[in-house]
C-alpha cells in the first residue's frame, strides 16, 4: 500500500499557527561590546536574517515579490540555490513582502497525498502551516498578515499573523515517482496568491553578497530589522546589539571600529556554524541527531543560525525530523566515496506516518550541501523508491558507494561522490518513538 493512502488521519485539523508573534520565551543574553563574546551573541542572532534576504532576494529577482513560483520537477544536481535540497517532493516558493497589506494565499484540500505549505518569518521561525500534518490535508483561504496590519479579514478566511514583513512561503508536495508527477503537478496548480491592494511591495534595497563581508553583513542585517516594526517575537531583542553596530532598525551607520571588529570575527562565526551543524554532541552510532526546537521559535539562537547555514527552511519536528552523518559509525574517519558502505533498514522501515527518505549530499567549503551528478541521477533513496531488493526478513541493504553494485543489488544503490559525502535521513510525519529518541536510525557499515 502507498504511503499517500494511510496518512490521510495523520493531521490535526485547524491546527495552522505554530508559533505566531509571541514575545521571546527566553531572557536575553546580555551585550559585551565589541569582544569576541559579544560579536557571537550578536552573529547567532543575525545570521538568520542574513540567510533569508540572500535567498529571497533571488526569489524577488524571479518570479517577484508577492509572486508565486512554482517548480514542477523533482530537484537534481543543477539547483544550487538552497542549501540541502529534498529530491522527494515538488516546490512551491513566494517571498511575501507584507508592509502593504496582507497577502492571500489559497490552499488545496488533499485527504490522500502528502503536502505541507509552510511560512518562514525573517529569523526562520516556522510560524504557520497548512497540509496532511497541520490541518489533515484540508485547505482553505488564508491572508498571511505583518506585525502593524489592524485590519478584518472577510468571512471565511484565516488570518496567519507573522512577527515579521519578510516571509518565505514554502510548499513541498511529495512526488511517488515519474509516473505520479503529472498528478502532484495538477495539486501544485491549486496553490494561488494574491496581494491585498494595490500598492507594490517594498524592494529590497541592499544586495546580500557574502556573509563573510563585514559591511555587507551589517548593511543587510540592519535593512531587514528595519522593513518589520514593532517587537514581536525576536524582534524583542532588536536593540541589544546596537554596540556592535547592529542598529535595531535605526538607520545609522556602523563605525569604523565596528567594522573591523566584524572583519576579524566573521570567519570565525561562519566556521563556528559549519561545526555546529554537525551536532557532534549528538551523534549515536554515526547519524547526528537534531536538537530540539529546529525550525520554530524556540530554538536557541545558535541552533536557528547553523540551521540557516546548513539547513534553510527546516521544518518542524512534529511535521519532520532531519539526521545527519558525516563520520563513520564510532569514529572520528569521515564517510567518503572511496569506501563503500551499507545502511540497513529493519523490517518495517522508519517509523513515520507519511514517508522517508536517505538522500546523499556533497559538501562544500562555505558549509553547504549540494547533490552531486551521477550516472543513474538518483540523489535519494526511500520507502516509495521501485524496484528496491528485500532481504528474507523484510529489511533492506542500502548499498553506498562511487561505482554501480553488481547483479539485482544495483536496484539498491544510492551514488556516492568521489570524496567527502554526507547522507541524510529525512522522516515525514515522524511517530511518537521517533520523536522521543527511542527508535534509533541504524549505523552505516563499511564493506
Amino acid at each position: 500500500m502507498r504511503r499517500r493512502d494511510i496518512i490521510k488521519g495523520a493531521g490535526a485539523l485547524g491546527l495552522v499557527s505554530i508559533a505566531g508573534c509571541q514575545s521571546s520565551l527566553m531572557a536575553p543574553p546580555a551585550a559585551t561590546g565589541l569582544t569576541e563574546a559579544g560579536l557571537e551573541q550578536a552573529f547567532l542572532y543575525a545570521y538568520p536574517l542574513y540567510e533569508i534576504a540572500r535567498t529571497g532576494q533571488n526569489r524577488a529577482a524571479q518570479p517577484g515579490l508577492n509572486r508565486m513560483g512554482h517548480r514542477a520537477t523533482l530537484t537534481d544536481a543543477s539547483m544550487r540555490q538552497i542549501t540541502a535540497p529534498n529530491n522527494d517532493t515538488i516546490y512551491s516558493s513566494a517571498q511575501l513582502e507584507l508592509s502593504a497589506g496582507p497577502v492571500a494565499v489559497n490552499a488545496p484540500t488533499d485527504l490522500k497525498r502528502y503536502f505541507n505549505l509552510t511560512f518562514m518569518d525573517a529569523f526562520t521561525d516556522n510560524f504557520a502551516a497548512i497540509g496532511t500534518g497541520p490541518t489533515g490535508g484540508r485547505g482553505g483561504r488564508f491572508w498571511i498578515a505583518g506585525p502593524d496590519w489592524a485590519g478584518a479579514a472577510p468571512a471565511g478566511v484565516t488570518v496567519l499573523r507573522s512577527s515579521t514583513n519578510d516571509v518565505w512561503m514554502l510548499g513541498r508536495i511529495v512526488v511517488e515517482g515519474p509516473d505520479d508527477l503529472a498528478a502532484a503537478k495538477a495539486l501544485q496548480s491549486q496553490i494561488t496568491i494574491l496581494p491585498a491592494g494595490d500598492k507594490p511591495p517594498r524592494p529590497f534595497a541592499v544586495k546580500a553578497t557574502s556573509a563573510e563581508d563585514a559591511e555587507n553583513f551589517l548593511a543587510v542585517v540592519n535593512e531587514m530589522l528595519a522593513r518589520s516594526p514593532g517587537d514581536k517575537g525576536h524582534l524583542a531583542r532588536r536593540g541589544l546589539y546596537m554596540d556592535v553596530g547592529i542598529s535595531g532598525g535605526v538607520q545609522s551607520r556602523p563605525t569604523e571600529q565596528m567594522i573591523e571588529a566584524w572583519r576579524a570575527y566573521l570567519p570565525k562565526g561562519m566556521a563556528m556554524l559549519r561545526e555546529a551543524f554537525q551536532f557532534r554532541h549528538l551523534i549515536s552510532d554515526g547519524w547526528s541527531y537534531q536538537e530540539r526546537g529546529v525550525g520554530g521559535f524556540t530554538a536557541s539562537d545558535k541552533v536557528r543560525a547553523a540551521i540557516a547555514l546548513g539547513g534553510l527552511a527546516a521544518l518542524p519536528e512534529n511535521e519532520a525530523m532531519y539526521f545527519h552523518s558525516l563520520f563513520e559509525s564510532n569514529s572520528i574517519e569521515v564517510l567518503t566515496g572511496a569506501r563503500k558502505y551499507v545502511w540497513r533498514v529493519p523490517p518495517g522501515g522508519i517509523p513515520v506516518d507519511a514517508f522517508w527518505s536517505l538522500t546523499m549530499y556533497k559538501p562544500e567549503e562555505d558549509g553547504r550541501y549540494f547533490f552531486t551528478e551521477n550516472p543513474i541521477n538518483r540523489y535519494s533513496i526511500g520507502d516509495r523508491t521501485d524496484g528496491l531488493v528485500r532481504n528474507a526478513d523484510g529489511s533492506i541493504d542500502i548499498l553506498i558507494q562511487r561505482d554501480r553494485p553488481d547483479g539485482e543489488m544495483a536496484a539498491n544503490w544510492l551514488p556516492a561522490p568521489a570524496g567527502a559525502l554526507r547522507l541524510a535521513l529525512r522522516a515525514y510525519l515522524p511517530k511518537a518513538e521517533l520523536r522521543d529518541r527511542r527508535w534509533k536510525i541504524p549505523a552505516v557499515k563499511r564493506v
